[in-house]
């Protein structure tokens, strides 16, 4: 009987220490098979209106940002932040319905009266398809890479097109999940200033910062493998092959 492989450890998060964002990390080193995700393509993140100077140099001269793609709602005021005046930074404006701060919506609630975060996933998922592409299409067709995709938190909406995006190039699951997980590490710092920019009522703030449950972007993974895989959830709506392959080879290399 041949022995079950351990396991192999996480990839450490690639954090860049930015005033003013609290939550960006670049995605390299995270495996797909024998190959890995090459550095400086895909970032992901929080808010960025509020990136000092320096930080903003860094991001942009040091990293090399050539996009950015934003995810939040239009009532939630996104604007590019100063910083991108003068600098050759593309801004794709792309809402993705966020049902994470729903009220009394039964069928996202857990029986404690919190969110179950996997249903709320799962019906965000549902109507991701045209702007995934959409994504997709913005970065491969003039090679904007890197590119940064956040929202608000970098956490529900980010993690599910991230999710998506790396599954699509091969990335394995566990290294896609535990990514997601490492938000967890930076939730608190990024819900407090979220707060203190104002238009964020009642965002819990939690005294600890452990990594978050890899439950509900499993349950994406899942659900997106069942169904034809990532690359079959993207081509429904109107990823081409081309498309995807070049996908892949920005990606991976």
């Amino acid at each position: 009987m041949s022995a079950v492989p351990e396991a192999l450890p996480p990839v450490p998060p690639l954090w860049l220490e930015l005033d003013g964002a609290h939550n960006v990390r670049d995605l390299g080193g995270l495996r797909a098979g024998e190959r890995t995700v090459r550095p400086g393509v895909l970032l992901r993140g929080d808010h960025l209106e509020d990136l000092s100077d320096a930080a903003a140099a860094q991001l942009c001269d040091v990293t090399g940002l050539r996009a950015v793609v934003d995810l939040r709602a239009v009532e939630e005021g996104p604007e590019p932040g100063g910083w991108m005046a003068g600098r050759s930074v593309e801004r794709l404006h792309l809402p993705l319905v966020d049902l994470t701060r729903v009220g009394a919506d039964a069928p996202l609630q857990r029986p404690d009266g919190g969110l179950d975060f996997t249903a709320a996933y799962g019906r965000m998922l549902a109507g991701a398809g045209p702007a995934l592409v959409e994504i997709l299409r913005f970065v491969v067709a003039a090679r904007r890479v890197p590119v940064l995709v956040h929202c608000a938190a970098g956490k529900d909406r980010t993690g599910i097109a991230v999710a998506l995006l790396l599954a699509a190039a091969g990335v394995d699951e566990d290294d896609i999940a535990a990514d997601y997980a490492a938000t967890g590490l930076r939730i608190a710092r990024v819900r407090r200033a979220m707060l203190a920019r104002g238009g964020y009522a009642d965002i819990p703030v939690p005294a600890a910062s452990p990594p978050l449950d890899e439950a509900p972007i499993r349950a994406v993974l899942a659900a997106v493998r069942e169904d034809g895989g990532s690359t079959g959830y993207l081509r429904r709506h109107g990823a081409t092959d081309g498309e995807l392959a070049r996908w892949r080879e920005v990606l991976l290399g």
